[in-house]
C-alpha cells in the first residue's frame, strides 16, 4: 500500500495536534493550606507575607508557592525545607505546631480521554 502525500500531512497534522494538547495539560488546580493543632485553613496563592505567633513566624506567600521566610524555633528546619510549590509538597514547623501543605486537585479526565 503506497502512502500519498496527503495520508503523511494527515498523520503529522494528528501527531502535532496530540502532541500540542498533551504539552498544554495543566496538572491540576493548586491549593495551599496552612495546617495548625486546631484548623486547616486554605490561603490564597498571591503575594504576601502573613505574620503568625505574634510575629515570630512569618510565611512567604507568592503565586507560586510558600515558604517559612521567620522563624524563632531552634534549628529553623521549617525555613531550611525551602518552597512549597509542588502537588503534595509540604513544610513543617514542629516547635510552632505549622505545616505548609500543597494540594492539588484531581483532574477527572487525563490528557487521552478529554
Amino acid at each position: 500500500m503506497k502512502r500519498s502525500k496527503l495520508d503523511i500531512l494527515i498523520i503529522s497534522a494528528l501527531i502535532a495536534a496530540s502532541l500540542f494538547y498533551m504539552l498544554n495539560v495543566s496538572g491540576g488546580e493548586k491549593r495551599l493550606y496552612l495546617i495548625d493543632t486546631k484548623k486547616k485553613e486554605e490561603i490564597k496563592l498571591k503575594d504576601a507575607n502573613i505574620s503568625l505567633d505574634n510575629g515570630h513566624v512569618i510565611i512567604q506567600v507568592t503565586a507560586e508557592g510558600a515558604r517559612f521566610l521567620e522563624s524563632d524555633c531552634p534549628n529553623k528546619v521549617c525555613i531550611k525545607q525551602g518552597w512549597v510549590k509542588n502537588c503534595g509538597d509540604t513544610a513543617v514547623c514542629v516547635p510552632k505546631h505549622l505545616a505548609l501543605v500543597m494540594e492539588c486537585k484531581e483532574q477527572d479526565y487525563d490528557a487521552i480521554s478529554q
